[in-house]
């Protein structure tokens, strides 16, 4: 296994004003802190294709040889449902955006482009509670109760994912469909869309957090399952801040080893080095990053996690003996 650095975290999303890079810096920062690869967030102000030109690509390309770097995935946020109205056409965009992904991968030299079944945002859409045993994607009627919203949307998404999986296949890309709500809310429902699909260009970006439990036996399970599809990975962790009687209120991201991690890393480490997975744990840093004052955080504190994280999982891999990079 190899580390890579998504550079999603120096975008700008999640911290204060103006504390950003641009795409050629935050692969600089990669290869400082001693990654294998970085992965491309394909979205602006980072790495979004239509701002990536020819003549950037190339150069692009040179400074990743320059620096000692892997080209790692290209990184896509996606949502394959279609709109709400019939004159709106998401689903369309995105399927152009993600042909647009595949073949700015190519021109790379990525092998891959991880995307989501669709995304309303922190893992709910409105409706959801509203839906009689399956998430609502429509208010409150007869077609909720009987589940056809949710199939419709279903079937929505699983249509896009083959589309793009054709793109991919064709120019021997390797889609990796992260396990994220809407849709494909646990790694169950994301191997059903697979064999529903089934494309061999199309697998699966497996990442701790977002299991369903971290139960040893429960990571072993969901890995072995996972064998034969898994070829990405993002390492963040999740804690709960809980209230009265231990009542969860709200989560944070943090960075994987940090005294608040909950995450099981040496068991989901090890199940992975027994499926011989020989992919990367691309770090990423994707939520708030509230730092002591209550403030968001600055550049200073994107690159001390991202050095925390490759500290802490390097010395992991070594542990296991399963780090097959060659940065000391």
């Amino acid at each position: 296994m190899k580390l890579s650095l998504d550079v999603i975290g120096y975008g700008g999303y999640f911290t204060a004003p103006g504390e950003k890079l641009d795409l050629e810096e935050a692969v600089r920062r990669a290869a400082k802190f001693g990654y294998d690869a970085a992965c491309i967030y394909a979205h602006r102000p980072l790495g979004f294709p239509m701002d990536l030109g020819s003549e950037r690509r190339k150069k692009l390309v040179d400074l990743y040889k320059e620096v000692d770097l892997e080209m790692g995935a290209v990184v896509c946020c996606t949502n394959f449902i279609k709109g709400n109205h019939v004159l709106l056409y998401p689903q369309e965009k995105e399927i152009m955006y993600v042909k647009e992904c595949i073949k700015m991968a190519k021109e790379l030299g990525s092998p891959i482009v991880r995307i989501l079944s669709a995304f309303y945002g922190f893992f709910q859409n409105p409706l959801a509670g509203t839906g009689y045993g399956f998430p609502a994607f429509e208010s409150r009627s007869k077609r909720v109760s009987r589940g056809e919203d949710w199939l419709e949307a279903w079937h929505e998404v699983r249509d896009s994912l083959a589309e793009v999986s054709k793109y991919a296949q064709d120019s021997g890309i390797i889609l990796a469909v992260q396990t994220h709500p809407e849709i494909l809310g646990n790694n169950e429902e994301t191997i059903e869309m697979l064999a529903e699909i089934s494309n061999p260009n199309l697998k699966v970006g497996v990442d701790l957090p977002l299991l369903e439990s971290q139960d040893h036996d429960f990571i072993r399970k969901t890995l072995r399952a996972m064998k034969d599809y898994m070829v990405y990975s993002h390492t963040i962790s999740l804690a709960s801040n809980k209230t009265i009687a231990g009542a969860p209120y709200s989560w944070e991201e943090v960075t994987p080893g940090s005294p608040k991690d909950p995450m099981q890393w040496e068991v989901f480490i090890q199940g992975l080095k027994e499926n011989n997975y020989q992919g990367l744990l691309s770090a990423e840093i994707c939520s708030p990053v509230v730092v002591k004052g209550h403030k968001l955080g600055t550049l200073k504190t994107i690159d001390e996690r991202y050095n925390e994280s490759k500290e802490y999982l390097k010395g992991l891999l070594h542990k296991y003996d399963c780090y097959s990079g060659h940065k000391s």
